[in-house]
């Protein structure tokens, strides 16, 4: 239940103010582009909006009007800390932290249980950004992206064929590509795959090399 108490909700800005800066903090000695500040000022930003729209609403209008806009409103702020850089996407992690403290920030206004799921969502994020690139580094160590350029003939299942033979040495396909080759009757496949360390570069170059689709490979 909502307190309009002054210190209570002064007491609540500054606790939004402590868990936006926990997260931020993390963020910051990471350098990425929104830092200390940054979450402070969303998880402060968005406990005060909460509080304005309850104190307006009263108990007669819905306080979840403004609280809604919120969303909207970070999900342009942390559009901001993405970054493109050629095929490679940065700032994502980023993005999801300033969204996830305004909910922080959000949560520490209502009160009551949802100021201790506040409190437990920061510890919990807190040791998703810390714990979790080490474990996905433990997780992906036995596996590794390769990049293949194939040429095949423009038939039917030409494509399925490849697909096939890179599958059934266990390779996993992560993204494909096609692009037209200078002869009207072939196309190229650029295959991006994750494959395990025991892979087998020459079994799969067999195979390749015995189909009928395929004129020409190679390995980036």
């Amino acid at each position: 239940m909502h307190d309009h108490n002054l210190w209570v909700m002064i007491g609540k800005l500054v606790a939004a103010t402590l868990l936006g800066g926990l997260i931020g903090l993390e963020r910051e000695t990471h350098g990425r582009p929104a830092g200390l500040r940054t979450h402070i000022l969303v998880c402060l930003g968005s406990a005060l909006f909460a509080l304005c729209s309850y104190s307006i609403a009263g108990k007669t209008f819905d306080p979840g009007r403004i609280t809604a806009q919120i969303v909207t409103g970070i999900g342009f702020l942390g559009a901001g800390t993405i970054m493109h850089q050629g095929s490679v996407v940065r700032g994502l992690t980023t993005a999801a932290s300033i969204w996830t403290v305004s909910a922080i920030g959000i949560a520490v206004a209502i009160g009551g249980q949802m100021a201790l799921l506040a409190v437990a969502t920061s510890v919990l994020v807190v040791i998703t950004l810390n714990v979790m690139p080490h474990l996905e580094g433990y997780l992906l160590r036995k596996r590794e992206d390769r990049f293949l350029n194939v040429v095949v003939r423009r038939r039917p299942n030409a494509v399925c064929e490849v697909l096939g033979i890179l599958t059934g040495h266990g390779a996993q396909i992560r993204v494909l590509g096609m692009e037209e080759a200078a002869d009207s009757n072939s196309q190229v496949l650029r295959v991006r795959l994750r494959v395990s360390r025991d892979f087998k570069d020459t079994d799969v170059a067999a195979e390749l090399g015995a189909s009928e689709v395929v004129i020409s490979y190679g390995w980036e």
